[in-house]
Order: C-alpha cells, then structure tokens, then sequence
C-alpha cells in the first residue's frame, strides 16, 4: 500500500466524522474479486462489470492519526480541491417525508412519488433551488438526477446510455472506480467542470468511495512511471491505466447516512458509490454546481 499524497482533502462539521471512514490497500480488476450479490424482491443475480473495470479491495480499516491529518482540509478549500460531508436542512428532511420516497421499494418508484404529489415536489424543487444557493459560490446550478440502485452492490456506477429503454437491472454493466466526464474537457481541465452535490434519500447508509488525487495528480504519476512515449492518456483510458499501474493506492470510504449529502468533484477525481451490505433500495438526488461551505 503507498502514503496517500496531498490531494483531494475531506471538511465536514458532523461530529467524529474521521472516526468513521476507512481506508484499503488498493483496487483489483474486477476479474480478481468476488461480487456481492443482490438478492432483493424478485432480483437475485451478481452484477456485471465492464471488461476493463476496477473494483476497491475489501481490506478495510480506520485512519491513522497521519491519514487523518492528510485528508483534513484546511483553509485554502474550493469547490474542486475538498470533498463536503453534512446533514441536510430539517425543512428539506420534512418534505422528502411527505414525499414518502421511503415507502419505494423499486427505482421506478421514485418517480412515482414525485408524480403523486405536485405541489409538494414544487415545494421541494424551491427549497432545493434556495437551500443551494447557500453554497454555490454564486454560480449556477442545476438539477441532475433523482433515482435509486439495488442494494448489496459493490460498486453502483453503470453507463445505461448503450442499453435499450426496457433494459433491466441485470443487464446494466458497472463501470468500477472511474471518473466522471460531465462536460468534454481535458485531464487538466476537469476540475474546471465544478462538482456534484448528492443526497441520501433512502434508509440505509450508503458509501462514497474516492481517491484522494485529482487526475492532474494521477496524470503526473502516470508520465512519471511510464515516460512520455507512451500511449496518449485521456479522459477516457485515465482510470483503467492509473489502477493498472498503481493498484496499491489506496481507496478512501466514506459512510453517507440518510438524509447526509455529499459535495465531490467528480469529474476531477476516481470515485464510485457503493450499496454493500445494504438491504433497502439506495435512493439518491443529485445537482451540479460548484458547491462548497
């Protein structure tokens, strides 16, 4: 396992927050480990994976006085540099409760109850647009995504875009750690394309697994390593040659519990969500800005 660098750090008010997240000795290619399966409902099957997918080794344990200190932002944090962890406000809490979104027990519920309730889900779009003004840096914002994933997956990140309308759950292919491509930019560029603010709107804590590098970093370590003859490295083959070459960085895991949201640069940085262990659908809400506190 190598030190983790000084790169993307952690802020979050909640009370002994260091105290629960963990951190691994690297990542695997999917091939090498075994999958949790779901067995929810009527689904019972072990997810697929992209061929050239990564998975987080299951290795894991509690920081260390050092690893703590090198995570902990400081003063100079930004909407690219820091990943935020909190508690939403009570206001939004009661209205996801009227929602009743914890009543879905399949992703095509969510909407459901968007749909069941309008002006409440017009109260909620309101709330959302002011709760959020607060941290956005006075730049624009939009809503993404509400939706939800399976429990008991190890790593939920799937591109449904090459799957046809009626596909179902089995047939989605996780993508593994990765890093997201919200706008066409460069490596240098991603952290330019701002961060992702992300609800828990389910019953169970859920996880946010990252590495604590930007891809400016990983891309440094990669020239490094492998001089500059090599293949050309992209937004797009950054992530599949980063855990070729360095599978011993480790994997920061951070518990998202209901109604915590998280803030992360997404674009700039390895991550993936994950529903190991959980029972209840993960339900999730998702804007994009360039959020911080």
């Amino acid at each position: 396992m190598e030190i983790i660098q000084n790169g993307i750090k952690l802020h979050s008010t909640l009370p002994n927050f260091f105290d629960e997240i963990q951190i691994n000795s690297g990542t695997v290619h999917h091939s090498q480990q075994t999958k949790s399966k779901v067995n929810y409902l009527d689904w019972s099957f072990v997810p697929q994976y992209e061929d050239d997918a990564y998975m987080v080794k299951r290795d894991w344990r509690n920081l260390t006085p050092n690893e703590i200190n090198a995570l902990k932002a400081k003063t100079d944090r930004n909407y690219y540099n820091t990943i935020y962890v909190g508690d939403i406000s009570e206001e939004l809490k009661d209205i996801f409760e009227a929602l009743r979104f914890k009543e879905c027990l399949r992703p095509e519920d969510v909407h459901e109850c968007m749909k069941r309730d309008h002006d409440m889900t017009l109260k909620l779009s309101n709330t959302m647009q002011n709760y959020l003004t607060d941290f956005a840096n006075n730049q624009p914002f939009h809503f993404h995504f509400i939706g939800a994933n399976l429990p008991n997956i190890d790593m939920v990140a799937a591109d449904n875009t090459m799957l046809p309308a009626d596909h179902q759950e089995e047939d989605k292919k996780c993508m593994g750690i990765h890093n997201d491509g919200a706008e066409p930019t460069s490596v240098h560029e991603s952290y330019k394309s701002g961060n992702r603010f992300t609800i828990n709107l389910g019953t169970e804590t859920r996880y946010f697994l990252y590495v604590n590098l930007s891809l400016t970093q990983a891309f440094n370590m990669l020239k490094k390593k492998l001089g500059i003859s090599v293949e050309q490295i992209d937004l797009y083959n950054i992530s599949k040659l980063f855990f070729k070459y360095f599978p011993d960085y480790p994997v920061i895991k951070i518990p998202q519990k209901p109604y915590q949201y998280y803030i992360a640069p997404t674009d700039h940085c390895f991550h993936d969500g994950s529903t190991e262990g959980m029972s209840t659908l993960d339900m999730i809400m998702i804007y994009f800005g360039k959020f911080q506190y």
